[in-house]
């Protein structure tokens, strides 16, 4: 996988593409560019221990860590396909720094924190534009996306989620409940298995499993490299993953309840439960992935030389 950027055709509307050292406003104004890229990260630093107050303090958001560096990843796994940076700048992308000002200011006039969050997106969007020109940023802007995953949802969208994804866990768990022999009864977010309550509280609902197996989908989905049909397969197989997986958590967990009465015995269990799933959900979608291009396989272009023999000399 090779590090040089591929060279793009130079037309009368677009500039020449280049590599990094070759930009003549990058190597001209590197040092402006870098002061004013640090004052930009003075002024999102509140923004940033935010998010990552979230991360550590919430455990539906405990994958924020991990959203960079995947991102990271996906910038190298495309290393080979980079464009090339523009020669001159790139003005056009000012409209979307300029978006994100407007998205920052909206944030703090409503108080809406999530707001400011997102801007980071249009932000690294258009100074990626400006600095290496459309082309880059195109290249760019599949992992610039991804980042959005790391930013808590509005407090609205999240708590309605979570609602419905309790719903779903309690319904799919009580189904397999009943399938395994077991006589459980639904009511609201409540299982009862004989005389024994299972309650689907808010921090089961699954949202963070939802948020990790969406992050991991669209993860797989840039990554594919066969056809489209394969990316749209593992965003749209995404959510009900989540919700299968989730429900098998909580079918286990009401399985186990009933073989274990001690109460640090079941929390170890919740617990352990928990961690456990999104590993299982990362193998469900990898099995899906390779069940999937097993089945499908893309039909390969063929031409008339491929059915003419080769006469005999």
């Amino acid at each position: 996988m090779g590090n040089q950027a591929r060279p793009a055709l130079e037309t009368k509307d677009s500039p020449q593409l280049v590599g990094l050292e070759e930009s003549h406003f990058w190597s001209r104004y590197k040092f402006g560019i870098a002061a004013i890229l640090l004052v930009l990260l003075y002024s999102y630093w509140p923004t940033l221990v935010w998010i990552e107050d979230n991360w550590r303090r919430t455990p539906d958001y405990s994958h924020g860590y991990l959203v960079p560096l995947l991102a990271g990843l996906l910038c190298w796994y495309r290393c080979d396909t980079f464009p090339g940076v523009s020669r001159s700048a790139s003005w056009g992308g000012l409209w979307l720094i300029g978006l994100a000002l407007v998205m920052r200011f909206a944030g703090r006039l409503l108080y809406a924190d999530f707001l400011d969050g997102w801007s980071i997106v249009p932000m690294l969007a258009g100074i990626v534009w400006v600095l290496m020109g459309a082309q880059a940023m195109k290249w760019a802007l599949p992992a610039i996306f991804f980042l959005i995953l790391m930013i808590p949802m509005p407090y609205r969208a999240e708590t309605l989620l979570s609602y419905k994804l309790q719903g779903f866990a309690t319904e799919l768990s009580t189904i397999f409940l009943r399938v395994l022999g077991q006589p459980a009864v639904s009511e609201g977010h409540v299982i009862w298995l004989g005389e024994q309550k299972l309650q689907v509280e808010e921090a089961c609902s699954g949202l963070r499993i939802f948020i990790g197996v969406a992050a991991l989908a669209y993860f797989w989905a840039v990554m594919a490299s066969r056809s489209w049909i394969d990316r749209i397969i593992l965003l749209v197989l995404a959510a009900p993953l989540a919700v299968v997986v989730n429900s098998i958590r909580v079918t286990v967990v009401g399985l186990l309840y009933q073989r274990f009465d001690d109460p640090a015995q079941q929390n170890t269990i919740h617990d352990w439960s928990g961690y456990l799933m999104i590993p299982l959900a990362f193998g469900l979608l990898w099995l899906i992935k390779t069940y999937w291009e097993y089945l499908y396989r893309p039909v390969e272009q063929m031409t008339a030389k491929d059915f003419v023999r080769p006469s005999a000399t």
